[in-house]
């Protein structure tokens, strides 16, 4: 079990048989420096100070951490990795570990905002072309109350199309304000009227579905 092996002597029998092999004036040099910390599961935890951190790179080079783990697995008698970290105390691993439970907890947020992000804007790109088939699927374009009459049903399809975007990502409102916009421009070219009339005419249809 991790918590029956000392720390500070296993690192001091792996020293004292590093020893007896081939001369190796950085490593021993580096392996001197570190501290020693505590045994957490299948691994021991060394520390440098901050200043000393430079040592690490020769402690965790493939071929040296390689010999170092073979002779502490000599010395411990069971297999362990060796991590490095900055600090000397176990209050520093203490640290190393929440701020590393903190990333990955932010990371994970972090890809679940963009899958859900990625399904809104998915919504939001089928109901452009739904919006855009509204116009370009119709003959009757010519008349200012044909497109008056397209305008209602493409203002309709955009409104049930935010209302499905906001329950995959609810908080987004950014993004959603972003596609309600880029519908509205389109739907003004179309109908050959500012985006500003037809933003009208959006909120008013919104209200009126409340």
């Amino acid at each position: 079990m991790a918590e029956d092996l000392d720390a500070q002597q296993l690192w001091e029998e792996m020293t004292q048989l590093l020893h007896k092999g081939d001369l190796n004036p950085s490593l021993w040099a580096a392996v001197d420096a570190v501290t020693p910390l505590i045994v957490d599961e299948d691994t021991l935890i060394v520390g440098l100070q901050p200043a000393d951190m430079q040592h690490a790179g020769y402690i965790e080079t493939s071929r040296n951490k390689s010999q170092l783990e073979e002779l502490l697995e000599q010395a411990a008698g069971r297999r362990l990795d060796i991590r490095v970290i900055s600090g000397t105390t176990v209050a520093s691993w203490e640290r190393t570990k929440e701020r590393e439970a903190a990333s990955v907890e932010e990371a994970t947020a972090h890809a679940h905002t963009r899958t859900v992000q990625k399904g809104a804007r998915e919504v939001w790109r089928q109901g452009l072309e739904d919006v855009v088939e509204v116009f370009t699927g119709s003959r009757a374009r010519s008349r200012g109350t044909d497109l008056a009459q397209l305008m209602i049903k493409a203002l309709a399809r955009t409104y049930e199309v935010e209302q499905a975007a906001r329950q995959e990502a609810p908080g987004d409102e950014e993004m959603h304000n972003q596609q309600v916009n880029r519908i509205i421009d389109r739907v003004a070219t179309y109908c050959n009227v500012s985006a500003t009339v037809v933003g009208l005419e959006y909120l008013r249809y919104c209200r009126e579905q409340d």
